[in-house]
This record gives C-alpha cells, structure tokens and sequence, in this order.
C-alpha cells in the first residue's frame, strides 16, 4: 500500500496530474513452518497483488530470509527443529526488531501463550491453522505494519510544516478548515471557531492573525471562562482607580491592549448574560468605557471568537443572547476532533515528539507497530492538547528507547489496572504463579474478544462467526469476563 500523501498547505496547487507516482510498497510476509502444507495454505490466504510472501521450514533459512528480506510479518511455528521454541521468536526479534511476530504452538498453553508475548509475539495461535485465521491474523498484523510506517512518513513530513502555524494535516476535513483560514484571514470579518476542548482552537486564531494584515500588531487572548463577571469586564475593558475594591490604579483591558490588532475571546460560552449585554454593544459600536469611568475609549479590532459550547441550544435555553450569537457568527469555523481525523495522529505525533526531543535534548522514542496501531485505534478525547502533553512525557520517559504498548496509560491500551480490563495481557509479577497462570487464562480471552469486538464493531453475529462459535456462547463469555458489545458500537 502507498504511503499517504504529504500534508499540503490550503493555498498550494494540487499535484500536477503528469507527475509520475511514487511506486507502491510492497508487504512482505515471511512463514517459518516445518510443515509444507502451512506453506501451500499461506500461498492460497494471503495471495495479493501488494503482497510477497515466502516460506521456509528451517530456522537456518528463516535468518537467511530474514537478513535478505527484513518481512514486515513474520508468522514463526514454534516447533521448527533446529531453533525450537522460544529460540526461534528470540532469533526473528534480534534480526527483525520491526516487524510484527506472529507465534504458531502445536499444543497451545496459557502458559506457552505468556512466554510467546514476552518474547515479543503480539498473538499466539495454536495448530490447526484454518486459512481464514490465517488471513485474518496476517491482515491485522499488517494494519498495525502500515501505522508504524504512517509514523515514519509522518518523521519526514513534520521536518517540512506546511499548513498554518503548528495546524499540520492530510486530513480533508482539515484542508477545508485551512482553505477557510486562507479565505476569511485577509479581511476584517468577525470569526467564530467552534469545536471540542483541545482541538486546536488557539492555534487556529493565532493563524488567522499571522495572515491578515494586522499581523504586524498584537494578538492578544483572554479566557472568557476563567474570570467572575465583575473581573471580566475589567479584563474585557480596563477600570479606573478606585473603580472597585482593590482597583488601586487605572488599567488598560484587552481592548485597548488590542487595539489595531485581534483580540481572541476564547470560552466565549461560559460568559454570563450581563457580560454579553456589555460586550455586544462593543462589537456594535467599537467603542466602550472603563469599569468606573465616563470617558469612551474608540479602538480598530478584529474580533475571534472561540467556544466549546453548542451555542444555538445555549441561545435555545437561555443562557446565552441571539443576537449576541449572530454577531459573532458571522464567518463560523467548526475544527473536527482528533477521532474524525485519525489520519492525522501519525503526523501530530512524530511532530510532537521531535519537538519535545529538541525542547529537551533527548532522543526521540521509536515506535514498533504494535503501539502505533493501539495509539491509532484510541478515541483521544481530549484531542490534539492530549496527544501533545503524552508525547511530552514519552520522550522523557524513553530517552531514545522504544515505545513498548507497556507504557501506554492504560486508556490507550484498554486496560484498567484495577479491574484488568481487555486490550491487553497484563503480566503481575507480585502474586504466586499459579495465581498468574489462572489470571492470565481470562486476560488472554478477554484480550482476544476484545479485539474481535473492535473490529466488528459491536456486532455480536459477526464476532461470534469470527470466533467460530455461536453468538449463545459468546455472549455467555462476555458476560463472565465483563465485556458489554454497546461500548464498541
């Protein structure tokens, strides 16, 4: 599959459509499996026209393959003569430290399943081998190939930013938000930017600034939610001395600070209705007094509003003025969440960790293809600031090391440590052994059904038909292992 295209900036041209395409990459695939019938099965499962596959039966031709080829998956059966076990999982990880490791056991054990993810397996799969498991496992596992090589390209790109400020994105939703940007940014024209809690709201008006022509005259912010009414209409537009207690001297408010600039009023939502009275005949008039004084003070400003609230159900209950709404209104931006832009993540990612490396001189983690596609499937509810502050804490945390999916919190790998939740295998080094093989029996099932149900959404007919029983006993399962299917719909 061909990497995703580099983001573009909304101003630049499409690609020229005589421009030769760069050639696609193939995926390898390597089966380690003494016996033949594996290899002939593999042949007639994972066909594809993007795909190589190969399949030796001896672990001395495995490391030769290995060295020529370097697979993207390796499926390795554990009972290879001359590198058995445990050994030959060793031997593919030292030699192929990136590629994703499927385990094959003729005799599957709990136990077994333990010792195959410690040694960097990431599924464990007992013979026989239908060739639709098969394709099933190899596809996923290449899914997870493709977000790690999403994150390399995204390394490359971030080297070159395009877009606006730090706004960086291939996502179309995105580009049409850019697109807006370069539109409306050139003119006077009030903005309303809506969209969640950490989707990039500030940064977004900062770029509205940058390309206007007011850019050579200050930007100044204020959080509207962080401030008592009456502190409000001070910061909103200064006061006189002895105005209000504590008013020891006269001040200036955004304003005035504003004035020839843009002023970003951010949490527009949470102001009270007094505060919206007085702030509207300001949009109005452009003109206002201080907190306590009587002279009227003129100033040229570009309005940017942002806000998290839904402000037509605000305007429905009362809480917040229409006619204030339509003012602001006027040229409205709706930014989407980092969920509806997945895309994005590998891009925002290896951008956030580089900069977080040069911040403080720490080498960029890597990150194996096991953790991209956890840190792909995860919902990020508090978007781009979340993403941001975890890359943060990654780079210090690894210094240059791997990202293990260990390290993840346990939200991105779907584990609650208090209740073991699915996602994971979760290995508990403080309790007895046969304590841990009895737990871990559960976690691996849990583990397992959880990912069936991600991938099918929810829908119990066609994660029963995938697991090969019937949706009875499934259902059965999740109900002893606290599984609900309406959380993956």
């Amino acid at each position: 599959m061909a990497p995703p295209p580099p983001p573009r900036r909304a101003s630049e041209p499409e690609p020229s459509r005589g421009r030769p395409r760069p050639e696609p990459t193939r995926e390898i695939v390597l089966v380690i499996d003494p016996v033949d019938i594996t290899g002939r099965m593999a042949r007639l499962a994972l066909a594809s026209d993007d795909r190589d596959l190969h399949h030796c039966t001896t672990g001395q031709d495995a490391m030769v393959l290995i060295h020529q080829l370097q697979p993207d998956v390796v499926v390795a059966a554990l009972d290879v003569a001359d590198l058995p076990g445990l050994r030959l999982l060793q031997a593919v990880r030292q030699r192929a430290p990136r590629a994703v490791l499927l385990a094959i056991a003729g005799t599957p054990t709990v136990e077994g399943a333990v010792q195959a993810l410690r040694a960097g397996a990431v599924d464990y799969i007992g013979r026989p081998v239908s060739p639709g498991m098969l394709s099933e496992k190899v596809a996923r596992a290449l899914g997870d190939v493709r977000a790690a090589r999403q994150l390399s390209q995204a390394q490359r790109d971030s080297r070159d930013r395009h877009g606006f400020s730090q706004l960086l994105s291939r996502s179309p939703r995105m580009l049409q938000v850019f697109d807006a940007i370069t539109a409306v940014a050139p003119t006077d024209a009030t903005v309303l930017i809506r969209g969640e809690t950490g989707t990039g709201k500030e940064l977004v008006a900062r770029a509205l600034h940058e390309h206007s022509p007011r850019s050579s005259h200050p930007l100044i912010g204020i959080n509207c939610g962080a401030f008592t009414e009456t502190l409000l209409e001070s910061e909103l537009f200064g006061h006189e001395k002895g105005s209000f207690t504590g008013a020891i001297g006269k001040r200036q408010g955004v304003f005035e600070m504003a004035d020839r600039g843009s002023l970003f009023l951010d949490e527009l939502g949470e102001t009270s209705l007094s505060v919206q009275v007085n702030l509207l005949r300001v949009l109005e008039e452009m003109a206002f007094r201080r907190v306590g004084g009587t002279e009227m003070i003129s100033v040229d400003v570009r309005i940017i509003a942002a806000t998290n609230v839904h402000l037509e159900e605000a305007v429905r209950s009362g809480r917040f003025r229409e006619d204030l709404f339509y003012r602001l209104n006027v040229y409205p931006i709706t930014l989407p969440p980092l969920r509806e832009r997945t895309e994005d993540i590998p891009l925002l990612m290896r951008h956030f960790l580089d900069d977080a490396a040069e911040e403080y001189e720490i080498p960029a983690p890597t990150v194996p293809p096991e953790t991209a596609a956890l840190i792909l499937r995860y919902r990020w509810p508090g978007n781009v600031r979340q993403l941001r502050a975890l890359c943060e804490r990654w780079v210090i945390q690894c210094r240059g090391a791997e990202l293990r999916p260990d390290l993840l919190p346990a939200e991105i790998i779907g584990r609650d440590v208090s209740t073991e939740a699915p996602g994971a295998v979760y290995i508990d080094d403080s309790i007895p052994l046969d304590q841990l093989m009895e737990r871990v029996g559960d976690q691996v099932e849990r583990a397992y059904l959880h990912r069936l149900l991600l991938r099918h959404r929810g829908h119990l007919q066609h994660t029963a038909a995938a697991a090969g029983t019937t949706r009875r006993t499934l259902y059965t399962r999740m109900k002893k292992l606290g599984l609900d299917a309406e959380s993956y719909k």
